[in-house]
Order: C-alpha cells, then sequence, then structure tokens
C-alpha cells in the first residue's frame, strides 16, 4: 500500500488532480520557500491547460509530446531519458506521462515524501477547524465560482452567435447584429458577481492556505480584465 503523508493524502491522489489543485497543493506546502515564485508557477500551470487538447483545465497530466513542448517553451528542455532520470531522482516512476506535480517537483528540487509531510491545514480564521475550510474561504470559492459562471455562460452565448453568423440570409445577419451587441454591451451580471467576489476575496485578509489564499486573488484579478472577443469579422465599439 502507498504511504501516506501527514495529510492522509498519497501520491497517487495529487496525480489525479487537476493542474490547479495540484499546482495550490504545491504552493501550500512550500509558500516559505517559492511563494516569490507563485506567478511562474500559474504561468505554467496555465501552459499545461493549453497544451491539454483533451482535458484542458480539468486535466491532471501530459503525454510524453506535450510535456517536451511544454519544457520548449521555458527553454527546460530534456531529452525524454533525462526527463525520465531527473523524475526517478525524485522518487517518481510514470514513463510518457508528466502532471503539475512532478514537473514542480523536479522544477524546485523537491521529494515526494517530503512533500506529503507538508501542512496543508487551514490556518486561523473564524469557524476554521484543522482540516476544514473557514466559513469566508468558502464564501471566496463560491463567489469565484459564480464569476467562472457568467463568462461561461457568455462565451457559451459568443459561440452560438459566431456559428449562426457564418450563414447567409436574415438569420445571420440577425447573428452578426446579435454578436456585436454582446460584444459591446454592458455585462451587468458579471460585473455584479465580480464586486461580490472582491469583496469576498478581500474579506479573508490573507488568512487560510497560502498558495490557495493568492491563487484566489489571482484568479480574480484575471477575471476581471475578460472581455469578450470575437473570432474575427465583427467589430467592436
Amino acid at each position: 500500500m502507498e504511504r501516506r503523508g501527514g495529510n492522509n493524502v498519497t501520491f497517487a491522489d495529487l496525480l489525479a488532480r487537476n493542474y490547479k489543485d495540484q499546482a495550490v497543493f504545491f504552493l501550500n506546502a512550500y509558500w516559505t520557500d517559492v511563494g516569490t515564485d507563485a506567478e511562474k508557477v500559474w504561468v505554467r500551470h496555465a501552459k499545461f491547460v493549453e497544451l491539454d487538447l483533451q482535458k484542458g483545465a480539468e486535466g491532471s497530466d501530459l503525454d510524453e509530446f506535450n510535456a517536451h513542448r511544454f519544457l520548449e517553451t521555458f527553454d527546460e528542455t530534456k531529452t525524454v531519458i533525462g526527463l525520465r532520470e531527473i523524475l526517478s531522482e525524485h522518487g517518481i516512476d510514470r514513463k510518457k506521462r508528466m502532471s503539475m506535480i512532478e514537473y514542480l517537483l523536479v522544477k524546485f528540487g523537491k521529494h515526494v515524501q517530503d512533500l506529503l509531510s507538508r501542512p496543508q491545514e487551514i490556518a486561523g480564521g473564524a469557524g476554521a477547524s484543522a482540516h476544514a475550510p473557514s466559513e469566508d474561504l468558502l464564501k471566496a470559492q463560491a463567489a469565484l465560482q459564480a464569476v467562472r459562471a457568467e463568462i461561461d455562460k457568455i462565451e457559451r452565448e459568443k459561440a452560438q452567435l459566431e456559428a449562426a453568423a457564418q450563414g447567409t440570409g436574415v438569420k445571420a445577419m440577425q447573428a452578426k447584429n446579435q454578436l456585436s451587441q454582446l460584444l459591446n454591451r454592458d455585462p451587468t451580471d458579471l460585473n455584479r458577481a465580480l464586486l461580490t467576489a472582491e469583496a469576498a476575496v478581500r474579506k479573508l485578509g490573507g488568512v487560510g492556505p497560502p498558495g490557495l489564499v493568492w491563487w484566489l486573488g489571482r484568479e480574480l484579478q484575471e477575471m476581471k480584465k475578460y472581455k469578450p472577443q470575437s473570432k474575427g469579422g465583427v467589430p467592436r465599439n
């Protein structure tokens, strides 16, 4: 049976998590050491998601080909044998796949068992217990999920209108007009959700697992930049 760390988590558990959860787990464990490099972790997470054409953000690892594309992007190219040797040195033996957590262990020179022994507990906060998130943390996460839901809603509507606008005739012209209106209208529901999320994240005051708290703030920062963009052919005012 695979050994479990102090968080009652096995490495297999981590490998099954999506890219974000792997990155957050790592940042929580090593915030004192790598907190100043959190933005680099964020950028690399985005690249994992981009290269995972099948599962995207819900993926957990890249195949060998895309793992090397990833490494090439950041000038960290390794041969297949070299990458396997590096992973093996860190107690990892999973040929032909590379997860976010494996990459981070290699990049920052950490070891599996040490990672699993690091605390992930919630630090302080009203209503927090040793292993349960505080009410404020749950509210912040829910508020950000609401923002994401609004963005996804806009993107779905945009995709439908773009598809309809590719045709000819009256319906296509109507779709083009509706798409133009969508791209230029004031997103009231999204703005309201953003204000709620911003207040919820601010209320956290940095209390909680440091990697997760940082990640929530970084997600909010990115969401505030969101503007629906046309793939072409429909001007914005």
